[in-house]
């Protein structure tokens, strides 16, 4: 009896990471939408911005901005990696209405407030808008340091769309917490 409340409690935790770590939104289901026809043109990354150092804990915002004169663009495709750490993952950001055609805003990132690794971290984002033609747009890639204080102010230009929020992005981080293997003891 023991056992089985166990397995059952194991399973309960993992579909709890596989919805935290947006695998549920990966999911491969048609939209209705979908069957209006798809145009020749490819999607555009026109401006994107984030900054390059965040303290751990905040949340990485990654302003973007798209458009597709065809109107077709069904996601924004990113492709989280931590540097260093062996986690990794793709993420679809849905585009739905008047955002097929062109959208401006923001993506979080929410990071973990604590890190078992002494010292920083080095997160990186590829993104990618995918149309229903099945077109992808040239890539944009970020990084930001983790555990450093942000070098940069956010422009002007982005702060105004700092509420059009396009989606959340749930990336599960490597935390180490055994501490850096890598590190050499120190001989006295």
């Amino acid at each position: 009896m023991r056992r089985s409340g166990h397995f059952f409690r194991l399973l309960a935790a993992m579909g709890l990471v596989w919805a935290l770590t947006g695998a549920c939104s990966t999911g491969t289901g048609r939209r209705a939408d979908e069957a209006r026809p798809a145009g020749v043109h490819p999607p555009r990354i026109q401006s994107s911005f984030a900054v390059s150092s965040l303290w751990f804990g905040k949340t990485w915002e990654i302003f973007v901005e798209g458009e597709d004169p065809d109107g077709d663009m069904d996601y924004i495709w990113a492709e989280v990696s931590q540097l260093g750490g062996n986690m990794w993952s793709n993420h679809r950001v849905y585009l739905k209405g008047e955002r097929e055609a062109h959208f401006k805003g923001v993506l979080h990132l929410p990071t973990p407030s604590l890190l078992g690794r002494t010292g920083w971290q080095t997160l990186r984002v590829v993104l990618r808008i995918h149309d229903r033609a099945n077109h992808y747009s040239d890539p944009v890639t970020h990084e930001v340091e983790l555990g450093r204080p942000t070098a940069e102010p956010v422009p002007e230009e982005w702060q105004a769309v700092r509420a059009r929020r396009l989606g959340t992005i749930f990336f599960q981080f490597d935390l180490d917490r055994d501490g850096d293997h890598d590190r050499v003891p120190l001989l006295r």
